[in-house]
């Protein structure tokens, strides 16, 4: 397993072949990535958290015109989303027909924009990414490197960096529906966001 605080040796291990999963620090915990596009990796995700494929996982996108090329955003969603991103607020939107099932389930993907610099630089660099917590499904997630490496997830590599703020999730809405749902309460609350 590669383990480095360099993007660009992450990013090269990303395309050196298909099926890689990596953990890289995010805003709120460390995530597991994997190229949006990599079936292959998708499903290891999935069998590393024993998670179920019904759940979907999120995807953090670099930027709104990222956003727009995996779902659909209508003007009311865009003005808020822009209030909150980049930033740990996660939204269900109606994805594009050209998502995997197990990324979109039912239709429905859900998007972030993070502003860890580490992370939207590796975003940045490979295009988007999945972003679930690094852990099994149930256990804490992890807050640094070595917790990953502790945790003993089977992937390919550990983008180091540093301590990450490791207090709440992020808060995830479903905008599908209007006014938005509350899925998740976490790092914003949803009162703050309704109140936007």
């Amino acid at each position: 397993m590669l383990v480095s605080g360099s993007v660009t040796d992450i990013a090269a291990l990303f395309l050196s072949r298909t099926g890689v999963v990596v953990a890289y620090p995010t805003e709120t915990f460390y995530g597991l990535g994997a190229k949006i596009s990599d079936k292959a990796a998708i499903s290891k995700i999935l069998v590393i958290k024993g998670r179920k494929a019904s759940m979907g996982i999120i995807v953090l996108v670099a930027d709104m015109d990222m956003a727009c090329s995996i779902a659909y955003i209508d003007q009311n969603q865009r003005e808020l989303l822009q209030k909150f991103w980049p930033g740990p607020l996660s939204a269900i939107l109606q994805a594009r027909k050209n998502m995997h099932s197990l990324l979109a389930p039912g239709g429905k993907v859900a998007l972030r924009i993070s502003p860890h610099e580490t992370a939207a630089c590796l975003v940045g660099a490979i295009g988007p990414i999945t972003s679930t917590s690094a852990n099994l499904t149930g256990k804490r997630p992890a807050r640094t490197a070595q917790e990953v490496v502790a945790s003993g997830l089977e992937l390919d590599g550990i983008l180091d960096g540093g301590t990450t703020p490791g207090e709440q999730p992020s808060t995830l809405i479903d905008l599908t529906s209007w006014p938005p749902a509350c899925v998740r309460e976490g790092a914003i609350p949803f009162q703050e966001i309704l109140a936007k």
